[in-house]
């Protein structure tokens, strides 16, 4: 039951990371995006190019930031690119040329929520978060449950 790479910062070992540096730069060191040794999670960053341009189904976008990201514990299985668009966030995730993997993922579509489609995908949120913390007790008992806040603008 549950996620089997699921951790929680703090708890056997874990670490949290960095999703993104604040200011992403060519040529700065690599960073973690976390560290959980019970799940084997070791992924790690950094930025391959900046002020590029991609196109996906949905648009074309400019100033797009690009970063290699990839498991320190197994490097062997590639190196996962990805391209993140001001304002919007992931745009398209594929792996080096020549990696084996060859999968690639792009936004084909976005969909802004109604006032009250937002209502019920937080709803949703909460239900699944109080299912955790009946399913796994002994860990989730250490965190905060979620809580609902509400909506601005």
């Amino acid at each position: 039951m549950g996620a089997p790479s699921t951790w929680i910062a703090g708890m056997a070992g874990a670490k949290p990371g960095i999703l993104m540096r604040a200011t992403p730069r060519l040529g700065t060191s690599s960073y973690s995006q976390g560290w959980a040794p019970a799940s084997e999670f070791a992924d790690r960053a950094e930025v391959y190019k900046v002020g590029q341009k991609t196109c996906v189904p949905v648009d074309c976008y400019q100033n797009v930031l690009v970063t290699n990201e990839w498991d320190a514990a197994a490097p062997e299985e590639g190196v996962q690119r990805k391209y993140h668009a001001p304002g919007v966030g992931y745009v398209r995730v594929g792996f080096e040329p020549g990696d084996e993997e060859e999968e690639t993922l792009v936004l084909e579509k976005i969909r802004h929520l109604s006032p009250k489609a937002l209502v019920e995908v937080r709803q949703q949120a909460l239900k699944l978060d109080k299912r955790a913390y009946e399913a796994r007790k002994e860990l989730y008992r250490h965190t905060p449950p979620a809580e609902h806040t509400p909506l601005v603008g």
